[in-house]
């Protein structure tokens, strides 16, 4: 069995070998930096091998060992792969370069220190001051060389023949001192870490792994249990759990574990009774915050659309229409163009602007999409409905036709299941019905009770709570 590839002997890990400790955390910021870079796979690529770093352990260091972790279940691309280490390279080249330069500089500035020093002592201690303050409010934290420089600077000083004031000051003497003491401090603490690094690296993460792996095991054992015995308790208990390990579970568990506790909360009845749609808005939120449903640069239609229906009925629709602002350009190309106006359909119908759906979703037909061209007909027949209902006569025509329309299309179509054929085809008589008693102008409370009966034990039947609350409308009418 031939051992899998790793990049042990490329280049990128020949140079990134070399970095100190401290200098990995600068590299960090450097990536990050959106002036130097804007590729979100270069800084999954940096955490991945800073991780890995010192790199003797090769299964860490396997191609597409790393492509998996960057790219997710995209299938490993050699080429692709080897240009985004190419990327790193250049960028910690780039690095080295700043880093050299910022070095040169400090020396041309100690070399004309040292000029001034034996030419003009007002300008030599400018110079020396304005060096050491430069120094000492850096962005970066104090390394090794930063220390003896400011030893040698404030040696200077302290020794020039004409600074007979610093002369006498042991404060200043004793500061110098701790510049050089800091100097060798760094240099062992270096040293030290990086032989203690090495020395406990495996050890550390067999541990490491052994304890989350016990730990994800329970966790995913508890997801099983929540399936099978709907125990709501053990759901608030679970995310109690799962929120409190969040930050040491890796995308991929977050990801699985946060849609088992979102479709949980949909389907549990005391959850929904207590917070309808609020908790699975509160579970949607986290995975927005940490980015769970982008993969690849790309989101799932069914997070974003269930995001969308829930943020405005739920939350603010500022909030909601910034998230589909921020958010549509990781759609689909082929579901975006059908996606974002069923969205903002779902916006018009909870403000009752029915006109507004209507203009949204007519004529919207998505291709080869099933699951969508149902909501867009169901959302079409709710907006003719209303507008039949609140007067607008000339509705009725076109309710009818999306009603023989949407029959048709689930009698004739063998992709969707029995069960979703016979809870819409049980919608559509339902509406027939309630079409019935509304243009019925005597508005008969006892049909509407029979209707209304009829309705409580229809079953399986979709959007029962709209059909519902119109029952309830027109008993409030026939009772006046």
């Amino acid at each position: 069995m031939t051992s899998k590839k790793t990049i042990e002997k490329s280049k990128l890990i020949k140079l990134l070998s070399t970095f100190s400790s401290l200098e990995w955390k600068r590299f960090g910021r450097f990536v990050q930096s959106p002036y130097h870079n804007t590729n979100q796979q270069v800084i999954d690529l940096y955490t991945i091998l800073k991780k890995a770093f010192p790199f003797e352990v090769l299964k860490e260091l396997e191609q597409e060992r790393i492509y998996k972790k960057v790219y997710g279940t995209e299938t490993f691309k050699l080429s692709k792969f080897q240009n985004l280490c190419s990327d790193v390279y250049e960028l910690a080249s780039d690095f080295m370069i700043d880093v050299h330069l910022d070095k040169e500089k400090r020396k041309k500035k100690k070399l004309l220190i040292d000029a001034l020093s034996e030419r003009n002592y007002e300008l030599f201690r400018g110079a020396s001051q304005q060096l050491i303050k430069e120094v000492e409010t850096q962005e970066y934290f104090l390394d090794s060389d930063d220390f003896l420089l400011l030893f040698q600077i404030n040696n200077n000083l302290h020794h020039h023949l004409e600074n007979d004031t610093f002369t006498n000051k042991h404060i200043e003497l004793e500061q110098t001192l701790m510049y050089l003491d800091a100097f060798h401090e760094d240099l062992l603490t270096q040293i030290n870490a990086e032989y203690f690094s090495n020395k406990n690296i495996l050890n550390q993460k067999k541990e490491a792994d052994n304890t989350n792996k016990n730990k994800l095991k329970n966790i995913f054992q508890g997801i099983t249990d929540l399936h099978k015995n709907k125990r709501t308790e053990l759901y608030f208990k679970l995310k109690e759990i799962i929120l409190n390990e969040w930050d040491y579970l890796k995308t991929k568990h977050k990801v699985n574990l946060l849609v088992h506790l979102i479709n949980f909360s949909f389907t549990n009845e005391l959850i929904q009774k207590e917070f309808k749609h609020t908790e699975a808005l509160t579970l949607y939120k986290i995975g927005i915050r940490d980015k769970l449903f982008i993969i690849n640069g790309k989101m799932r239609d069914i997070e974003f659309i269930n995001i969308c229906i829930i943020g405005f009925k739920y939350e603010s629709e500022d909030w909601s229409i910034n998230f589909i602002e921020t958010h549509k350009k990781y759609l689909p190309k082929e579901v975006s163009t059908f996606l974002i106006p069923l969205a903002y359909a779902y916006q018009a119908i909870f403000q009752k602007n029915y006109k507004q759906v209507i203009n949204l979703l007519s004529g919207l037909k998505p291709s080869n999409n099933l699951i969508y061209l149902e909501r867009i007909k169901k959302l079409l027949i709710r907006a003719y409905f209303e507008g039949m209902a609140n007067g607008n006569e000339h509705y009725k025509t076109p309710l009818n036709y999306e009603i023989e329309s949407f029959k048709k299309m689930m009698i004739r179509n063998n992709k969707i299941s029995k069960l979703k054929v016979e809870s819409n085809i049980n919608f559509i008589n339902m509406v027939k019905k309630l079409v019935h008693l509304y243009t019925d102008n005597s508005h008969n409370l006892k049909q509407i009770q029979s209707f209304e009966l009829l309705l409580s034990v229809t079953n399986p039947l979709t959007l029962k709570s709209w059909l519902k609350e119109k029952t309830i409308e027109m008993k409030n009418a026939a009772s006046i």
